[in-house]
């Protein structure tokens, strides 16, 4: 989180405004995408497993737990900061695949908070399914 902040804080001077709400853009979609989405999503994807039908990762204890939970918020933040101008590809798709990055981003957190690692695996395997959509649309190659 704090190489977030920092990636954020490093980009001011080349910020964006947007008028209406005085938002000001200062990371490139890489940037976020490097900085944010990339090592907590992650975190996600790594934080239960299971092999050969058995469950062999688990977070362990209220603080890896609440760990978790904070990756997701950060994902789930970070489809926010993808809509913000100039970051937004179109009006269309990009949005669609941003909103549904933060709500599924969310639905991780909230199977976080209830400790249930095979909420955590659908909740994770959903997101995943957006971010390789938004991709395949979207991810040069």
């Amino acid at each position: 989180m704090i190489v977030a902040v920092a990636v954020l804080a490093a980009g001011c001077a080349r910020g964006v405004s947007d008028g209406q709400l005085g938002l000001n853009a200062v990371a490139t979609t890489r940037e976020i995408m490097d900085g944010i989405v990339i090592p907590d999503s992650q975190a996600v994807f790594d934080a239960v497993a299971y092999e050969n039908g058995v469950l062999t990762k688990v977070p362990k204890g209220d603080d890896q737990w609440n760990r978790l939970r904070l990756h997701a918020l950060a994902v789930a933040e970070a489809g926010n900061l993808l809509l913000m101008p100039p970051r937004a590809k179109d009006a269309a798709e990009w949005a669609t695949f941003s909103r549904a990055m933060t709500t599924k981003a969310a639905a991780v957190a909230t199977a976080a908070e209830s400790t249930n690692p095979d909420a955590v695996l659908l909740a994770g395997g959903e997101l995943y399914d957006t971010c390789t959509a938004c991709h395949g649309k979207y991810l040069p190659e």
